[in-house]
């Protein structure tokens, strides 16, 4: 009767040590909890902000593009008109030159004709048949008379020609006064444009500018919270450290060293580093991360003496099986919890129910195996 009897002290002991150690901060320990809930729920309304911010931001930007694009196409229109009226006052500037040398032209040949026929007007046209008459014969009589009318008819042909061309050049100096003139309101309506353009980018470059600066101050208290979260999740281990202490009195062999998974469900994260889903930082990860649905039932892995069952800061609502020899077990994120400290529980005895509580994003397990209070992959166990 004796060495049962020292087998039940030996079995009992690290429970009774267990539950006079954690009565002290179990207190502490739930106001970390409501730390962390806190934190986590500013954590979670500040990356709404940011997110929305950021969307704000990435609209005003592409709106600002846009405006930046309409106005680089007006200034490409206006630099083109102001081309054109350059070319077409160039143009006017040719014609009024065509016109001043074709209407110096004219002066000059009227001024010949004008001599002509005062000389006509002077002398009578009895001076022009003299000319003729004194023909030495008909040959000379005919020869002179062609001559005096070439003069003439080629005196009028040119005056005409002079008046043609005076004519077609007013009437293209007309048509390039009115393009001139077209040209010119294009370039003060595309004055006009550029200029709403200008104000209407300034207006996007202040508004994205601003919201630049509310992004960076709600990254500012962001980066804060996940500072101050990473804090508590360390105080968390801590605490959850000085458990693992008192777990592994006892070196007796309680269940079979053979484990079953914890509850059906996904993988979701791997034991070892990785990012951590809310602290978005690379963190170790001390085991597995089942997903599966909330309530779904969570079993033990293989026979034990629940050594711990309540809140533990980032790992929420959590149970600690101790299976002698140095081996435990811990249930994280329990929705429910259906198993009290110091009981015992057989291999696949249901202990609680699939949740969310601690810092997790979603309903699953966080599924550990430790060996001498040190994590160790719960794939070799499994």
């Amino acid at each position: 009767m004796a060495r049962p009897f020292r087998q039940a002290i030996i079995f009992l002991l690290p429970i009774v040590i267990l539950a006079g150690a954690t009565t002290g901060w179990s207190a502490s320990n739930q106001d970390l909890e409501r730390k962390i809930d806190q934190t986590k729920r500013k954590l979670t309304q500040t990356r709404n902000r940011e997110k929305s911010v950021l969307g704000n931001l990435l609209s005003t930007q592409k709106k600002a593009e846009t405006v930046r694009s309409n106005l680089q196409q007006i200034n490409s229109k206006l630099d083109k008109t102001e081309e054109s009226i350059d070319k077409v006052r160039d143009q006017i500037n040719l014609t009024l030159n065509q016109l001043e040398a074709i209407r110096n032209r004219i002066r000059d040949r009227k001024s010949v004709l004008g001599k002509r026929l005062a000389t006509i007007y002077k002398y009578g046209y009895q001076s022009y048949l003299e000319v003729l008459f004194a023909a030495r014969d008909y040959g000379e009589f005919v020869s002179r008379f062609e001559m005096v009318g070439r003069y003439v008819r080629g005196d009028l042909a040119l005056l005409k020609e002079l008046q043609d061309q005076q004519e077609e050049v007013a009437r293209k100096k007309e048509v390039i006064a009115r393009q001139h003139e077209e040209l010119r309101q294009q370039q003060t309506a595309y004055a006009q444009l550029q200029k709403s353009a200008k104000n209407e980018h300034s207006r996007w470059l202040s508004k994205m500018q601003e919201q630049q600066r509310q992004l960076a101050a709600i990254q500012n208290d962001r980066r804060s919270l996940e500072r101050a979260l990473d804090e508590l999740e360390e105080l968390s281990k801590q605490m959850e450290s000085q458990i693992r202490g008192m777990q592994n009195n006892s070196k007796v062999a309680l269940g079979t060293g053979r484990y079953i998974w914890p509850t059906r469900g996904t993988i979701t994260s791997y034991f070892g580093y990785r990012i951590h889903p809310i602290l978005r930082k690379r963190k170790y990860h001390s085991g597995l991360d089942i997903a599966a649905p909330r309530g779904r039932s969570i079993v033990a892995a293989d026979n034990g003496v629940v050594i711990f069952s309540g809140r533990n800061g980032g790992y929420g609502k959590m149970i600690i099986i101790d299976h002698g020899a140095g081996y435990s077990t811990v249930y994280a994120h329990c929705d429910y919890l259906l198993v009290a400290q110091g009981r015992s529980v057989t291999k696949g005895q249901e202990i609680g129910k699939v949740g969310t509580t601690g810092l997790a994003t979603g309903p699953h397990v966080h599924f550990e195996v430790r060996k001498n209070g040190v994590p160790v992959n719960p794939l070799d166990y499994l």
